[in-house]
C-alpha cells in the first residue's frame, strides 16, 4: 500500500516527465504547462496531438475560444 510520500513522489515524477516531453517537442508553436484561460494543467495527450501548432488552452477552453471567434465573424 502506497503512503502519501509515494503518491506525492509519483505525481512529481509524472509532472516532470510531462514538462520534459513538452520541451523536447520541436515545433513552431509555443507550449505552456497551464491553460491561459482557466489555469488547469494541459494534458500531455493534448500537447502531443497538437505537434504542429501552439497549445495554450485546455480542450474545454479552446472550444469556448473557437465559438467566440466564430461569432465575431
Amino acid at each position: 500500500m502506497a503512503d502519501i510520500a509515494d503518491v506525492s513522489n509519483d505525481n512529481i515524477l509524472q509532472e516532470l516527465d510531462r514538462r520534459l516531453f513538452a520541451r523536447q517537442l520541436a515545433r513552431p508553436g509555443r507550449i505552456v504547462d497551464e491553460c491561459e484561460e482557466c489555469g488547469d494543467s494541459i494534458p500531455l495527450g493534448r500537447v502531443e496531438a497538437l505537434k504542429k501548432s501552439e497549445c495554450v488552452r485546455c480542450f474545454d477552453c479552446q472550444q469556448i475560444h473557437e465559438l467566440k471567434e466564430a461569432r465575431r465573424l
